[in-house]
């Protein structure tokens, strides 16, 4: 029989984002928002991709996700059905990469809904930063490599792991509870108080927040320019004539539609992630959280770490992310040490990492099928789980 054993194809990824999710395999690629939203007019509930774009009516976003992890799942089923098809599914396996630390009830649970609902024959529940690394060796060309370190910045928060020889050392991996998600909600309470109501538009403020924010290589210094040094325009969307927003320099004379200007937030919102304090959260910034991440390593190996740092996620689009977070990891490394940090630009790496895993010699082994779920239980296989 022709199933997930014998063919690739039948090898699917399902990456859960908090925030978009990617689902396919080496022939085919769904993508959607991970998200459903609540007209406040009508009082619907809105499943429908394209339809969750049409920001001429005021909605109410819910996410399936709480802090990363996958707490609503009558929400995240009614997402799946999307593209998800029981029938299609019987003899083919799906490879799910996991954030850490995710609770052992959230990943049991979704071995009931993966076996029981959408009847695949196998599940592999494996993590997220660890397909990363298959990423990293797919671009590489190289089967395995003995030191790796990951820094992965996305939507719920940024992860720091090192992997030793391809296995995560679990003395090492650090999460900061601050991605994405936050600095979205951060300048959209700012342009809501000083000067649109933008409280019902998350995807717009999302959108703001890509376009117009960049990290600072100096912050403190660039705090200390003058008024309207950073100033760009945001012209928001005319849903009347179905025109998208957009941003400029400067307005051409009698300008007469609706604008945003934005100055020193452009800066000041991703330089949370850096310094978490800024908004009152008593955690440490990447930097810092990688130097606390490598003293729990022997002393001699961290320099081999540093040579092999690899910086991923959706934050790390901001421009002169990379800039910063190099420059603070070299300043405050031993001056022995050979620093590289290399960026992993492709807003799918986990995608990628977890398709190149699946064709690896190692895919089957760290897979679950239905019949061993249904004989051993999840008690006796989750500490065999990656």
């Amino acid at each position: 029989m022709d199933n997930w054993r014998q063919n690739n194809q039948r090898r699917f990824v399902l990456d859960n984002g908090s925030y978009q999710i990617r689902y396919g395999n080496d022939v085919q690629k769904h993508k959607q928002l991970n998200l459903v939203a609540h007209l406040k007019k009508t009082g619907q509930m809105i499943y429908d991709f394209d339809s969750l774009f049409d920001e001429s009516q005021v909605m109410t976003y819910y996410k399936p996700h709480v802090r990363g992890v996958l707490v609503d799942f009558d929400k995240q089923i009614n997402i799946w059905d999307k593209f998800l098809n029981p029938k299609l599914l019987k003899d083919c396996s799906i490879t799910y990469p996991l954030q850490p630390f995710t609770p052992d009830q959230v990943v049991n649970k979704l071995f009931d809904v993966m076996f029981e609902y959408y009847n695949v024959d196998a599940f592999c529940p494996i993590n997220a930063q660890k397909m990363l690394y298959y990423n990293v060796l797919a671009k590489e060309g190289v089967p395995r490599k003995q030191f790796t370190y990951i820094i992965d910045s996305s939507h719920s928060a940024t992860y720091l792991v090192p992997i030793f020889d391809g296995e995560i050392m679990y003395s090492g991996l650090r999460r900061i509870d601050i991605g994405g998600r936050l600095l979205t909600n951060q300048l959209k309470d700012n342009i809501s108080f000083k000067q649109f109501d933008l409280k019902n538009y998350f995807l717009l403020s999302s959108k703001i927040k890509e376009i117009l924010c960049f990290v600072s290589l100096n912050y403190f210094q660039d705090m200390k320019k003058p008024k309207n040094h950073f100033r760009k325009y945001y012209i928001l969307p005319d849903f009347e004539i179905r025109r998208e927003g957009y941003a400029v320099d400067l307005l051409n004379v009698g300008f007469l539609d609706e604008k945003l200007i934005l100055d020193k937030e452009r800066m000041t919102i991703p330089e949370i992630l850096f310094r978490p304090t800024e908004i009152g959260l008593a955690q440490k910034g990447p930097t810092e959280t990688f130097f606390d991440s490598l003293s729990t390593i022997h002393k001699d190996l961290q320099g081999y770490f540093a040579e092999n740092i690899y910086l991923s996620g959706g934050n790390s689009f901001f421009s002169s992310f990379y800039d910063r977070l190099y420059n603070e990891i070299r300043q405050n490394s031993s001056i022995d040490w050979n620093v590289n940090l290399t960026h992993l630009d492709d807003i799918d790496s986990v995608f990628q990492g977890s398709l190149h895993f699946n064709r690896s010699s190692e895919f089957q082994n760290a897979s679950f099928t239905k019949a061993e779920y249904q004989e051993k239980g999840f008690d006796n296989i989750k500490q065999y789980i990656i």
